[in-house]
């Protein structure tokens, strides 16, 4: 049907004018260093399909403070989140629907 399932390696790596990302409902995994050094993007909403997030994805995302992510802090746990996905980020608060995750 055409519906992105992923986020590639270095998508958005450097993209310094993103500020708030919503990723499709469609997308199952977030590639290694995706959003590598955007560092403008205060939040990102995440869909609850989401399985993986590799390496790098958000890394020194220097600005981020707010994960949305449209599931439960039980399903935020089980996702397969590789080494080093969010070095160098701030502070941020994962928001799932059933409480929040501090980092």
């Amino acid at each position: 049907d055409g519906s992105v399932t992923s986020i590639g390696y270095r998508a958005f790596c450097g993209c310094t004018s993103l500020t708030s990302i919503t990723i499709p409902d469609s997308v199952t995994s977030i590639g290694d260093s995706a959003f590598w050094d955007c560092k403008s993007l205060t939040s990102i909403t995440i869909p609850d399909g989401v399985t993986t997030i590799d390496g790098g994805a958000f890394s020194w995302c220097t600005s981020l403070t707010k994960i949305t992510f449209k599931g439960t802090k039980a399903q935020w746990n089980k996702i397969l989140k590789f080494s080093g996905w969010d070095s160098g980020t701030g502070s941020y608060t994962v928001y799932c629907t059933d409480g929040n995750i501090k980092k």
